[in-house]
């Protein structure tokens, strides 16, 4: 091969790959939530399947019946937890939330010690130095000081006067907004439980006709691309399900402790142990971003036994974490951190929360159909699809 052949064999390829690229961009943009409720219902029937066949084959009871029986039951076991967890959980939110602005009228206090603790700490140096960092660290503070009792008279003002409702404008908006979409996600809810219902009950007939729309040749890679994406959607799901409701164990037996030995008088644990636990999954975030500042915060409160419990409680659920995340997230792909940290860094600037899973999930699948043959997209494949 010359090199124009070359030339134009990497140009034809860089062209396809930009258009692959494009066309996902494009997709997950403005396609993504339109399909979603479909999608759903899929995968949820295609994890039903399973259960329902073993069943349908030990009772002799048809599988619609059953297929329709499960999801009936599915959907009131959820409903139920929506409405008796969710409730339980709104109202520690709700308290917390309120415990959080309160808190917001100690920060002048605050602030004034943190400065005074570090103007104490810089003795040792020179004493020039010393005056141009005490200035520094004053200027600072006052400017934040500054800025704490401006917006705090500015919102007093608006509460107590009732006439500058300039500062409700985008919460409103986005109040609005989010109103606006409820009767959409009803709907779309609506949609994926009636989707669901006929996939599960007919979920052989639709696979028939999926697979008669194309060539005999691509069906085995059309089946093994379900199953690929089947096992790496519902080993991600086991385990991180798992890890979070380790780290919210731990992390709510942590606290209670704290309170039963009486450094930690406060209360919604919950609370904290579910914004901790979902915190946690995150690479760049992790138990540090609750627990280190609030350790922070109450060491220069002056309340050293609770400073250091939680020290100790996020040195506790980083170590379990260390041990057990190697364990339980067993993706099978070779997919290195620094991939899946720019997955979930990529799809969140552009897809946004959602992103933070979708992105990272098809680079799993991509790598996994490559490895598999599947596909041909980099290296050499040490299986291939005969």
């Amino acid at each position: 091969m010359n090199i124009v052949e070359k030339r134009r064999s990497m140009l034809i390829n860089f062209t396809f790959y930009a258009l692959l690229i494009a066309g996902y961009f494009l997709f997950m943009k403005f396609a993504f939530w339109l399909v979603a409720p479909f999608g759903v219902a899929f995968l949820i029937a295609m994890f039903l399947q399973k259960p329902v066949r073993a069943i349908s084959k030990k009772t002799k009871i048809k599988k619609n019946i059953i297929a329709a029986v499960a999801l009936i039951l599915i959907i009131a076991i959820l409903a139920s937890l929506v409405v008796l967890v969710g409730y339980r959980i709104f109202v520690e939110f709700r308290g917390l939330g309120q415990y959080l602005m309160a808190k917001l009228n100690d920060l002048p206090n605050l602030i004034r010690t943190v400065e005074a603790w570090l103007i104490g700490h810089l003795e040792f140096l020179p004493d020039s130095v010393e005056t141009t960092a005490v200035e520094a660290i004053n200027d600072f503070a006052d400017r934040l000081l500054l800025l704490v009792v401006e917006q705090k008279n500015t919102f007093g003002q608006t509460a107590a006067s009732g006439i500058d409702l300039s500062a409700l404008a985008t919460p409103l908006g986005g109040l609005l907004s989010t109103a606006k979409q409820i009767p959409a996600f009803f709907a779309a809810v609506l949609i994926s439980i009636i989707a669901c219902f006929f996939l599960t009950c007919d979920y052989d007939n639709f696979t028939k006709m999926i697979k008669s729309a194309v060539s005999e040749s691509h069906e085995a890679s059309l089946v093994r691309t379900k199953k690929l994406f089947g096992d790496i959607l519902g080993k991600m799901v086991k385990s991180y399900a798992t890890i979070i409701l380790i780290t919210f164990c731990e992390v709510a037996i942590g606290l209670n402790v704290l309170k039963f030995i009486g450094v930690y008088d406060g209360g919604y644990i919950i609370a904290i142990s579910i914004v901790t636990a979902f915190v946690d999954i995150f690479p760049v975030l992790g138990t540090g971003t609750v627990m280190v500042p609030w350790a922070i915060i109450s060491f220069f409160s002056g309340n050293f036994g609770l400073g250091i419990g939680l020290l100790v409680l996020y040195a506790t659920v980083t170590v379990i974490r260390q041990i057990l995340e190697p364990k339980l997230v067993s993706m099978n792909v070779g997919m290195h951190p620094v991939i899946t940290l720019m997955g979930m860094y990529l799809g969140v600037q552009l897809f946004g929360v959602m992103g933070i899973f979708t992105l990272p999930i098809t680079f799993f699948l991509v790598k996994a159909l490559n490895d598999e043959g599947i596909v041909h997209l980099w290296g050499r494949n040490k299986t291939k699809i005969s």
